[in-house]
């Protein structure tokens, strides 16, 4: 008896470590389990490091494959909720105007700092025009139309100004606005709907929401004012907000333009004007916080 109690002194006095020891040396299956255990801890913790760094990595190098995934997979005539699938929330909403549409709801998204999408939803929710701006030259999202013979791309900040213009020669127009204040400047080159479009308008140009990347060597803005005055006197638009055919834009202004690669494409569903926009085409920079916008130092 005084064996036993001997046996059980000596037991009481291994540690934790030693007792486990003996237990796994006895237990062949349990020494796999721990070892299996163990396997997958380690492959788990390497999978969520691959996986948080593969995302912190494409979120500040590689983030621009992803967004223009996103932007791929819209389209005016889509509804709003397929736009927020893609961008979120918009970060505004604003009524803009009643038309032979409905009331008609602005909705400006900026899914990153790098650009703005902006989309003109009717009373149904549907995106009747949508636009997309850059602001960063190294975002270069592309977009494709039929101009009745071939399928062409236009990519933002890539594409100049001159052979969107040439696009819409016969057939097209320009819209324009240019203040020498604090205020907003654009110029669209906008091809109307048509059979071959299948009645879808299209319009790329520049606005001074985001910074314009210049091709060339550029005309001082004194230039672009006085230019600008001077087609109003002679076209004597309503306003000072200028429309005008395309193939009436003069010399000085196709190089004014041409200076430039456009920075926002837009579009329409189909059967569908640009009118939609009461002002300038895509996200207004007036309607945006100046801490948002880059309107003080972009354009010309």
């Amino acid at each position: 008896m005084a064996e036993t109690d001997g046996e059980h002194a000596e037991e009481r006095k291994l540690t934790l470590g030693e007792r486990f020891k003996k237990l796994t040396e006895r237990s062949l299956p349990l020494v796999v389990l721990l070892y299996v255990s163990s396997a997958v801890t380690a492959v788990s913790t390497f999978i969520t490091a691959y996986v948080t760094g593969g995302h912190w990595y494409q979120q500040h190098f590689n983030w621009q494959a992803g967004e223009y995934t996103k932007l791929a997979k819209l389209q005016a005539g889509y509804t709003l909720a397929k736009f927020e699938e893609q961008l979120g929330r918009p970060s505004i909403q604003v009524a803009i105007s009643k038309t032979s549409l409905g009331n008609l709801t602005q909705n400006t998204f900026q899914p990153r700092d790098e650009y703005w999408v902006d989309a003109v939803t009717d009373p149904r929710n549907r995106v009747v025009a949508y636009a997309v701006t850059s602001c960063s030259p190294d975002f270069n999202p592309s977009f494709t139309y039929w101009d009745g013979e071939r399928t062409r791309a236009v990519s933002l900040n890539k594409t100049a100004f001159s052979s969107v213009l040439s696009a819409v020669h016969d057939a097209g127009a320009v819209k324009a606005f240019y203040s020498g204040t604090f205020a907003p400047h654009y110029y669209f080159a906008i091809k109307p709907g048509n059979s071959t479009s299948i009645n879808r308008s299209y319009a790329w140009g520049l606005t001074n929401l985001c910074q314009w990347k210049a091709i060339e060597s550029t005309h001082s803005s004194a230039v672009w004012d006085d230019w600008f005055i001077r087609q109003v006197r002679r076209f004597n638009p309503k306003g000072y907000i200028l429309s005008l055919p395309a193939k009436q834009v003069d010399k000085l202004g196709r190089d004014l333009m041409s200076d430039y690669a456009v920075n926002t494409y837009a579009e329409t569903a189909p059967s569908v004007e640009f009118d939609v926009y009461p002002d300038q085409i895509g996200a207004n920079p007036m309607l945006i916080p100046p801490a948002l916008s880059q309107l003080p130092w972009a354009g010309p």
